[in-house]
């Protein structure tokens, strides 16, 4: 019995071992996966995500089957990069940026952040994606250092203006 026991706990142990280095890699245009992708890949990347789509999500419009699948995803503790379909990053709403676990990618390939704090620092940014994007409300702050950081690691910073930043995006 015990035997069967450590089999089946082997079994298991792979299982998960497994599904922990697997992505799942889908286009939002196309139809909404099965819900067993969860089961077999840790992480998923979307790509293509629209205005509407990217919305939906903000708002948790679960009638929408995407958001309904991507909220499913979150209880099997999914990761999820959501590529965007769309270069205006004024477009992106803020609380699904810097409250949410989703990790944002850019049109053209490059990592999007954003750091809800009043002043941003050079301790914020270091560790950030060489080339990437840092998203910030036009009442932030950037120390000095930060913007010297910023410039050597060629990090974009994208000004938002406050009612996009705050409010609903214009929607």
């Amino acid at each position: 019995m015990n035997t069967d026991q450590d089999k089946l706990i082997n079994a298991v142990m792979q299982v998960i071992e497994t599904r922990s280095h697997n992505t799942f890699k889908v286009e939002s245009r196309g139809n909404v996966p099965d819900e067993k992708v969860f089961l077999e890949n840790k992480s998923v990347v979307i790509s293509s995500m629209d205005l509407s789509l990217i919305r939906d999500l903000n708002g948790f419009k679960t009638e929408n089957p995407w958001v309904d699948w991507i909220q499913k995803g979150l209880s099997y503790d999914e990761k999820f990069e959501l590529k965007l379909g769309f270069s205006d990053l004024q477009l992106l709403p803020w609380n699904l940026v810097v409250r949410t676990p989703f990790t944002f990618t850019s049109k053209d390939g490059r990592s999007i952040n954003a750091i809800d704090r009043k002043a941003i620092t050079r301790n914020d940014v270091m560790f950030l994606e060489k080339g990437s994007y840092l998203l910030k409300s036009n009442a932030q702050l950037i120390t000095d250092y930060a913007k010297e950081e910023l410039y050597s690691r060629k990090i974009e910073t994208v000004e938002r203006i406050e009612e996009n930043v705050h409010g609903s995006c214009g929607w």
